[in-house]
């Protein structure tokens, strides 16, 4: 007597073949689906195993507990918006306010639109309470490079900022993202909820009022004063006095550590990240150090200045041949580092000007390392260089970026021994030198 299954073939629970370990994002598109139509308390592990064509085990040995694998949901599809923002400033790098506004915005409702799903479960309110600190963090990025934009696009010597803009930001933000909700939850054509909330936008912002500018800045400073001097004169801890306080003092050697922290570890630099770490406001950052873009120039200085320092102080050679030893060795732990290759690829083509162009900190803080090396060699080991010292600093700094930053945006390993050969004929050495 053969075995009769109650439920037809096609009805049955499909498994993918347990010979093949499905990844991570093939698991999360199969949940994604799930989490945005129902939210999370009205979902199972069941279905969810369901969804993505596995098994339970299978879930919670990539992720763990509903809890967990929601989480990793979402912070995915956030990673996934703001990679589609960034795209859109890249778009619009070199546009007027007007046109970036309707760029970075026409992108978000674009997003919304290709990718309902990860909207729903950032933004929707079935899953509103549970997505709640990455919707945070999500908006928060988006709002601190709109800031960066206002201050760095839209100003005048009636015009300057400093908290408000900020609040401008959140304020473009907010509208943005509602705009997006409305019209998924009134079906409303995108492109022409896209155009009237750009139009609003753009409306607003070319109606500022100066003074109102001034007056929320002025109201900001004054609290921030008043916080402190709260916090010295009854020498108890309130909210944010210590942070405030703290703002006046923070060494400018603490703050781009805290951004080569963050850099290092392959996070998008951030003026609010940095602020939150040392407990200081962003907007006491951003007089300190100016936009993102500034703080990112700064910090790489600082971070190559370390490493050409750090490899000098354990070279042994002597003269010229220290330079060249020094030289290849910081193309070779440079082109090896993760976090710059993922950067470069990540923020090209705005990454490369900001690490190239010729009056940046990063360009002319190497040059004036490189320069001291010779200098050095000049002086202690009577080199004589085949060209003036600063026109042959600025060659080999030229010569280590269009090797260093053009294979890291490529993604291919370049010729390091060629590049040597390249070194040491500009400086005028004859036969190899230096080494791995």
């Amino acid at each position: 007597m053969t075995r009769s299954d109650s439920k037809p073939a096609d009805a049955r629970p499909h498994r993918r073949s347990t010979a093949v370990r499905p990844s991570d994002d093939t698991l999360l598109d199969g949940v994604l689906t799930v989490f945005a139509a129902h939210g999370f308390d009205n979902v199972t592990m069941d279905q969810l195993a369901t969804a993505a064509e596995t098994s339970k085990p299978t879930l919670y040995s990539h992720f763990g507990s509903k809890d967990q694998i929601f989480d990793a949901c979402a912070r995915r599809e956030a990673a996934r918006l703001l990679e589609w923002m960034r795209e859109s400033y890249r778009r619009a790098q070199g546009f007027e306010l007007d046109r970036h506004i309707a760029t970075t915005t026409r992108a978000l409702f674009d997003f919304a639109a290709t990718h309902a799903e990860g909207f729903h479960i950032l933004f929707g309110s079935a899953t509103a309470g549970r997505s709640h600190a990455v919707r945070t963090a999500t908006i928060q990025s988006v709002t601190d490079t709109v800031a960066e934009l206002i201050r760095h696009e839209y100003g005048g010597p009636d015009l300057t900022w400093g908290a408000s803009a900020d609040f401008c930001a959140a304020t473009i933000t907010d509208i943005g993202v509602r705009g997006v909700q409305q019209a998924l939850v009134q079906h409303l054509d995108f492109t022409a909820a896209a155009n009237l909330t750009i139009s609003i936008i753009v409306a607003a912002m070319r109606h500022l009022d100066p003074a109102a500018v001034r007056a929320v800045d002025a109201g900001a400073a004054r609290a921030s004063g008043e916080l402190i001097r709260v916090g010295a004169s009854e020498g108890v801890s309130r909210p944010r006095a210590p942070a405030l306080a703290s703002s006046r003092a923070a060494p400018r050697n603490d703050v781009l550590d805290s951004a080569i922290r963050a850099f290092q570890r392959g996070e998008r630099v951030e003026l609010h990240a940095v602020a939150t770490e040392l407990g200081i406001s962003r907007t006491t950052i951003y007089r300190r150090f100016g936009t993102r873009e500034e703080l990112l120039g700064l910090t790489l200085a600082r971070q190559f200045e370390q490493v050409i320092t750090a490899i000098d102080s354990r070279c042994t050679s002597r003269g010229v041949h220290r330079i060249c030893e020094v030289f290849d060795q910081v193309i070779r732990q440079l082109s090896a580092d993760r976090a710059l290759r993922t950067y470069l690829q990540n923020e090209s083509p705005a990454a490369l000007r900001l690490v190239t162009q010729a009056d940046g900190p990063v360009h002319r803080g190497s040059v004036a390392l490189v320069e001291k090396l010779i200098q050095r060699a000049q002086e202690q080991d009577g080199y004589r260089p085949p060209i003036d010292r600063t026109t042959l600093a600025y060659a080999l700094v030229r010569l280590g970026e269009s090797f260093l930053y053009g294979n890291a945006v490529a993604d291919v390993e370049g010729d390091m021994d060629h590049l040597l050969e390249m070194q040491t004929t500009l400086l005028g050495v004859s036969g190899p030198v230096g080494g791995p």
